[in-house]
C-alpha cells in the first residue's frame, strides 16, 4: 500500500477516535436518560465501530 494512502488512513482513524471522544464527552453532560443523551451514546459507539474498522486496515495494511 502506498504511504501516502497510509497516511490517509491513519489521519482518518485519528479523526474518527477524536470524534467519538467528543461525542462520549457531550453524553455526560446531558441528563443519562434523556433522549439526547442515547442518540449520543448511539453515535459515539458507531463512530468508534468505525474508527476500529480504520485501525484494522491499518494493521493489515502493515503487516502486508
Amino acid at each position: 500500500m502506498p504511504d501516502l494512502m497510509l497516511k490517509e488512513l491513519r489521519l482518518k482513524h485519528a479523526q474518527l477516535e477524536l470524534r467519538a471522544e467528543k461525542l462520549r464527552i457531550s453524553a455526560r453532560y446531558v441528563p443519562g436518560t434523556s433522549h439526547r443523551a442515547l442518540s449520543l451514546a448511539r453515535e459515539a459507539r458507531e463512530t468508534q465501530e468505525q474508527a476500529d474498522a480504520y485501525a484494522a486496515l491499518i494493521k493489515q495494511a502493515e503487516a502486508s
